[in-house]
């Protein structure tokens, strides 16, 4: 299969997908910190029908120790960028103590956030004066009924809200997530990035994952970014230097004009020999992998076994980071993080 002419290559992997990845013997840079597992939206790909499973809030970890958690990380690590995320991180109490916390850390260089954006209009300006530096804002359809049914019951006009009031504030850039869905993305796609366009934006196109939600429905809206690049006859070019970011950051010309849109292609063409990501979620426990089962109790160990054997326990699992099979977990988002 041709790549689009003059554009990124979507058709070539990048190269060491199948190379073993020895966290033990690289340093991490990035935390992905899961506060809270509980959202006020219901996202499909997220959360199953069903629903999950709720956690206590007394097996939460404070925020002052999650900060405590942090720092310990990033002694051990090269760890200097933490992003929170959830859930819905901002319905979390707290969180802007923890930004501040966090962002003390004489490690740390940038606190990020990833948000569906309902509750960001009235909290933007306490969040970025405690530290956060940008946002990561999740909009995946403009269609108010489309909008709904995705998030089960969300209302757009709230994360627009939002997403004026980051700006506003210069949480910058503002960068807009949206999943593609096959079943919609000819409808929500065009409409994206016009409104990206007008508000100058970058926008990022993430491919459907399975995380927690049924297979069959997955593999039906499944719709590979290679193939809206072809349907839209999107011509695009890498921006800039190649990062480690899960984004292939590029530049299209959509209706005439320049935009930037990153694209997430974990399915099609998995970046994960680039990975330099660690999560923990609000129990203190470290995931080497979105789609890794195993978890390292942080908190425990370091209360348990004390810095020194915490330190090793703590090494040995970090060497075990490996590029997952597929890209497939039988968890839901919402309780491993975004």
């Amino acid at each position: 299969m041709s790549s689009i002419p003059g554009t990124i290559d979507f058709a070539s992997p990048l190269r060491g997908h199948d190379v073993a990845i020895s966290s033990a013997q690289r340093r991490l840079r990035m935390l992905r910190l899961s506060i809270t597992s509980k959202c006020n939206f219901r996202c499909c790909y997220c959360i199953p029908p069903e629903g999950v499973s709720k956690v206590a809030h007394a097996e939460l970890l404070r925020l002052e120790r999650l900060g405590e958690l942090v720092a310990w990380l990033c002694g051990e690590t090269g760890i200097n960028r933490v992003r929170l995320t959830g859930g819905e991180p901002l319905v979390r109490r707290g969180v802007v103590n923890l930004i501040g916390i966090i962002s003390a850390l004489p490690q740390i260089e940038e606190v990020t956030l990833t948000t569906n954006g309902s509750l960001l209009a009235g909290m933007a300006n306490s969040l970025k004066l405690a530290g956060l530096k940008r946002v990561n804002i999740s909009l995946d359809s403009l269609d108010q009924a489309r909008f709904a049914a995705i998030t089960r019951g969300g209302e757009l006009r709230k994360t627009l809200a939002g997403i004026e009031a980051a700006i506003a504030v210069d949480l910058a850039p503002v960068k807009l997530n949206a999943v593609l869905h096959r079943s919609t993305w000819k409808q929500d796609v065009p409409l994206l990035l016009d409104f990206a366009a007008e508000k100058r934006l970058e926008i990022r196109f993430i491919e459907l994952m399975r995380t927690g939600t049924e297979r069959a429905w997955c593999d039906s809206e499944f719709v590979s970014a290679r193939e809206v690049c072809e349907g839209l006859q999107i011509e695009a070019s890498r921006t800039g230097e190649l990062t480690n970011s899960s984004a292939q950051r590029t530049t299209i010309s959509w209706r005439g004009e320049p935009l930037i849109v990153g694209w997430i292609t974990p399915r099609s063409h998995p970046f994960c020999a680039k990975c330099e990501r660690l999560r923990m979620d609000a129990q203190g426990k470290l995931r080497r992998c979105l789609m890794d089962a195993a978890t390292f109790d942080l908190h425990s160990v370091l209360q348990n076994e004390g810095p020194f054997l915490g330190q090793r326990s703590f090494r040995r699992f970090l060497a075990g980071k490996r590029p997952p099979k597929a890209m497939d977990n039988v968890i839901p988002m919402s309780q491993v993080g975004g």
